[in-house]
């Protein structure tokens, strides 16, 4: 684990990984921008929960952000970004006929992303414990 998080802190010094990743965040989020003013239809039996979709994608952007950069701290540089980002999708949605706003949704996205800091902050911790039991 502790090799793992030090191969994560060099990638943030690679220009072109931050470059790559920071293009990919961008490319994602424009391309949930444009899903996310669209109408869907999901079979049936595909139908997943939209709110765990939120958590989802919002973990994953928050894993992007701080892949992406190793500014502090990480609320206001990677989670409230992407909190107003998760607001003004749904804001997008209120004035789109396709589809509807929802707090339910700006607060699973919140879960994401918090879900995202909980995990890395239990993963650092444990990494922590074991080093200093060596």
């Amino acid at each position: 684990m502790h090799n793992l998080i030090l191969w994560v802190r060099h990638l943030r010094h690679i220009a072109l990984f931050k470059v790559s990743t920071k293009s990919l965040i961008i490319g994602l989020m424009v391309l949930g921008t444009w899903v996310a003013t669209r109408h869907l239809d999901f079979p049936e039996e595909l139908e997943i929960n939209d709110k765990l979709i939120h958590i989802f994608v919002f973990f994953v952007f928050a894993l992007l952000m701080d892949l992406a950069t190793d500014r502090r701290p990480f609320w206001l540089w990677k989670g409230f970004p992407l909190l107003i980002y998760g607001i003004l999708i749904e804001v997008a949605q209120y004035f789109s006929p396709e589809r509807e706003f929802s707090y339910m949704d700006m607060v699973a996205d919140f879960v994401g992303i918090l879900l995202y800091f909980v995990v890395k902050i239990m993963f650092v911790w444990f990494d922590s414990k074991k080093e200093s039991n060596l």
